[in-house]
């Protein structure tokens, strides 16, 4: 299995430190940089936000006042997740407003594809409005420092952030209604059954007298992992038994509700002395009045990523049977044990409707039927509040002092009970921090090791005679595609060194160069890998890669011929 890009950086780091190119202390620096501390404590400020529940009344104002106008929605979506976005992980606001979405096109009649693409490029067009709204600032004003221009203040790029957030989303109110895949909104379990196919593999078994399995414990039996079928319900002398059945002794006559494919079923029937009722190809129903059909994501930072749901014996931790697997335009529902769950993939879970509650708060799954999660914290929503407040305003004061304040406002948020020490730990994106850790002292080596200054030689003869509005332009292109093919944050931290080099010797302002690059890196549209939140979007939304090519596109043409201009109109 290859290695997650955060790991590879941090290979790179410890054998350039075994070879003598980074002393210990360099390679190690990234982990203390102001930077990457202040990254954990943005991702513990936007889980206080959350977890006191200060989203909700913007939700219920959403519902309230949408309209049924799909530009109208996307405009006022915009006026809502914009300033969130800003300050707030874009990750987490993405994952709160989700269920919204889908809300709001079940009561329109649409299609949550509709609006669940210009959701996730609003936060990602938003979160570069302050230093705190992205990881990718902070990268670069981390690199600017190094370079020797200084840091980035904390509304540095907002007037620009500005402008250009109004005109994407203006693009987006005209061309979505036009460019994004129509359909109508069916009642849910409806939708999840016809979207997943379900019905083409469920059926029922009949226990006959002669069975070998009559007088065995379900689990015993090995049903589910000899002829991969998935048990969703036992059905004895008219009473239906849910969730968990490995405790249930079969017995002659039973019927088990079960989901498989034909040949495995038509195995068990020759095996073991089970009937098909009714005939193979006649879907069995589900109980509704107690079983549920649930769809759920996996978000950025769940703890199941990259484990399959037999490692981590998915069935007995949620009380709930996957029935199949979406991801992005694939459906999977074969050897779904074997599967290794990724971000982004969405399930279809059947599950009682009593442990709803229990995955309505899971931090490893996100629910998307759209319940609201009962929050028992709402009483520390003034010091969440209040809390990340006082720490802008001293941003403000002393954005040299930024991480000191992001961490004593994470001190403050334990102390007064906002969030436990737990919580704290478990609501950072390791991953992330890690790769920002790495990323930066492999930009002190590169720029450290002539290798910019040769590459820069190399391009200023090609663009020596070029105006500097169009060298912004190409810096933004270049930088828009390689944040394609790697992260954001490795993106900023190639592109930044050379940038600056090469735009230095045209006499472009530093921050303007800088500025359309931090944007450009953030600014991901062109496919669903390139950023976390089209990531999330991909599969609940039933995208394809050419959807976000087709929307994608346009919005990046604008943004490059926009953003350049706008650096050298307000020069900085």
């Amino acid at each position: 299995m290859p290695l997650p890009i955060e790991l590879l950086a941090l290979l790179a780091v410890l054998v350039a430190a075994l070879v003598g190119w980074l002393t210990p202390a360099q390679a190690l620096a990234g982990f203390g940089n102001p930077a990457t501390l202040t990254v954990v404590a943005m991702f513990v400020l936007s889980a206080a936000v959350v977890r006191t529940g200060a989203l909700a009344p913007v939700q219920s104002f959403l519902e309230r006042h949408g309209g049924n106008s799909l530009s109208r929605q996307l405009l006022l979506l915009a006026a809502v997740v914009g300033p969130l976005s800003a300050v707030i992980n874009n990750t987490a606001v993405v994952a709160m407003f989700i269920p919204v979405v889908e809300r709001w096109c079940r009561r329109l009649g649409v299609a949550p594809a509709r609006m669940l693409m210009p959701l996730s490029f609003m936060t990602v067009m938003a979160g570069v409005a302050t230093l705190l709204g992205t990881s990718t600032n902070l990268v670069a004003s981390s690199l600017s420092e190094q370079l020797g221009y200084g840091s980035f203040a904390l509304l540095q790029f907002t007037p620009m952030a500005l402008l250009t957030y109004g005109c994407g989303v203006l693009l987006l109110a005209l061309l979505a209604p036009w460019l994004l895949p129509r359909g109508e909104a069916a009642e849910r379990a409806q939708q999840l059954e016809a979207g997943y196919a379900i019905h083409d593999y469920l059926s029922e078994l009949l226990v006959a007298d002669s069975s070998p399995l009559v007088g065995q414990r379900l689990d015993d039996t090995l049903l589910q992992h000899t002829f991969d079928v998935r048990l969703l319900a036992l059905i004895r002398d008219g009473e239906r038994f849910s969730l968990p059945l490995g405790g249930q002794v079969l017995r002659g006559g039973d019927l088990l509700v079960v989901k498989g494919r034909g040949d495995r079923l038509l195995a068990l029937r020759d095996q073991e002395g089970l009937e098909l009722v009714p005939e193979l190809g006649a879907p069995a129903p589900l109980d509704l009045e107690l079983d549920a059909i649930a769809e759920v994501l996996v978000p950025a930072g769940s703890r199941l990523i990259g484990l399959s749901l037999r490692e981590i014996r998915f069935s007995q931790r949620f009380t709930s049977t996957v029935l199949a697997i979406r991801r992005g335009e694939d459906l999977l529902r074969d050897r779904l044990g074997q599967v290794k769950l990724r971000l982004g993939d969405a399930l279809l879970l059947q599950t009682p409707r009593a442990t709803l509650p229990a995955l309505q708060v899971s931090r490893d799954l996100l629910l998307l039927d759209g319940a609201v999660e009962q929050d028992d914290r709402r009483d520390r929503l003034p010091w969440a509040l209040g809390v990340t407040a006082a720490m802008l305003v001293l941003t403000l004061l002393r954005s040299d002092l930024l991480a000191v304040w992001a961490l004593l406002a994470v001190t403050v948020l334990v102390m007064g009970r906002v969030l436990t020490p737990q919580e704290v730990y478990a609501s950072v994106r390791w991953d992330v921090v890690v790769l920002l850790a790495a990323l930066l002292p492999l930009a002190q080596l590169f720029s450290g090791s002539g290798a910019d200054r040769w590459l820069v030689s190399l391009l200023a003869e090609q663009v020596a005679t070029w105006p500097p509005y169009a060298l912004l332009t190409a810096l933004y292109l270049t930088t828009a595609l390689v944040t394609e093919l790697v992260s954001n944050q490795a993106a900023v931290s190639l592109m930044l060194p050379l940038g600056l080099s090469i735009s230095h010797g045209l006499g472009v302002h530093p921050f303007a160069a800088m500025g359309v690059m931090t944007f450009a890196a953030s600014n991901s549209f062109l496919t669903p890998i390139g950023y976390q939140t089209n990531t999330m979007v991909y599969s609940v939304g039933g995208y394809s890669f050419r959807d976000f090519f087709r929307m994608g596109l346009p919005l990046t043409l604008l943004l490059a011929l926009l953003t350049p201009a706008l650096a050298l109109w307000l020069a900085f």
